[in-house]
């Protein structure tokens, strides 16, 4: 484990849900913001985010149950089951509405969220994330890792090396690489000991059908509070048209445009922040629920 991975780990904690231990970040005080991961990240990738955030709220970023310093669930690893278990864990650490920022497969799970507690949310926030599941290609590697057994066999290939490789052929630009040690740290939260299995695992359970998009459509259209897309334009992870297809569907008129790739909170931590700090602030006002 580096330094920097060891520093992360210490400035979290663990909070008791459905008798699970959750690694959390937990820092700032004020109006509660809650980042949440997608796919190929953890809390860590935050990391760059959360100084930022913290002078004025209260941050809470939690590594999904299976992932980092998470203890593994015994249930199915759909994304309803973590928008039963993120609404759980909300609970543990506010009684009021929080603002959601989530990236990438964390979006999925926020809006089945929104469909059964739209109450909990003052507004969203979602980074380079999908929702058109009829139309939408899953990204390589995930194309290859959701299949059963190929899945389970291709990801004895995925290291620090070839994560490091990934990322900067796809999700980053050139003009802002990912490093040997930052990749060494993707690789020890994704793929250390259980880790490697459970991400597979989630993988492998992503909820494509029909039903699904019809409940996560029906939670956006639930949402009373503050919403915006934030997304990278030079992204070819998630095109343009599943962009249009979220704001048409979240009822915006314009998508935030970053110039970066898929991992913006690597690339472009400050301009991130501005944005949400923009939306929090405009639906800011205090009140329990």
């Amino acid at each position: 484990m580096s330094e920097t991975v060891n520093l992360h780990q210490r400035n979290g904690k663990f909070v008791e849900v459905d008798e699970l231990n959750v690694f959390t970040i937990d820092q700032g005080e004020g109006e509660v913001i809650v980042l949440l991961h997608g796919l190929f990240g953890t809390s860590y990738i935050y990391r760059k985010l959360i100084p930022i955030l913290s002078e004025k709220y209260r941050v809470v970023a939690p590594d999904l149950p299976g992932l980092g310093f998470s203890e593994t669930p015994k249930e199915v690893y759909s994304h309803r089951y973590f928008a039963r278990f993120i609404f759980r864990f909300l609970e543990k650490i506010t009684d009021e509405k929080v603002h959601v920022v989530a990236h990438d497969y964390a979006g999925p799970i926020s809006f089945l969220l929104l469909n059964d507690h739209p109450e909990k949310v003052k507004s969203l926030s979602v980074i380079n994330t999908f929702l058109n599941l009829k139309k939408f290609r899953m990204y390589f590697p995930v194309s290859v890792l959701k299949i059963p057994f190929l899945g389970n066999m291709f990801s004895m290939f995925l290291n620090s090396f070839t994560l490091r490789l990934l990322f900067n052929l796809r999700f980053v630009s050139k003009q802002k690489p990912i490093s040997r040690d930052t990749a060494k740290d993707y690789a020890f939260l994704l793929l250390n000991g259980v880790c490697r299995k459970n991400f597979v695992k989630i993988c492998q359970s992503i909820d494509t059908t029909i039903h699904a998009q019809r409940d996560m459509e029906s939670g956006i259209k639930k949402m009373i509070g503050g919403r915006q897309i934030i997304a990278g334009e030079k992204n070819p992870i998630i095109d343009l048209s599943e962009v249009e297809y979220i704001k048409q569907v979240m009822r915006l008129g314009f998508c935030n445009f970053i110039q970066g790739r898929h991992f913006l909170l690597e690339e472009y931590p400050i301009e991130c922040a501005e944005k949400i700090e923009v939306l929090v602030k405009a639906f800011s006002k205090k009140g329990k629920i």
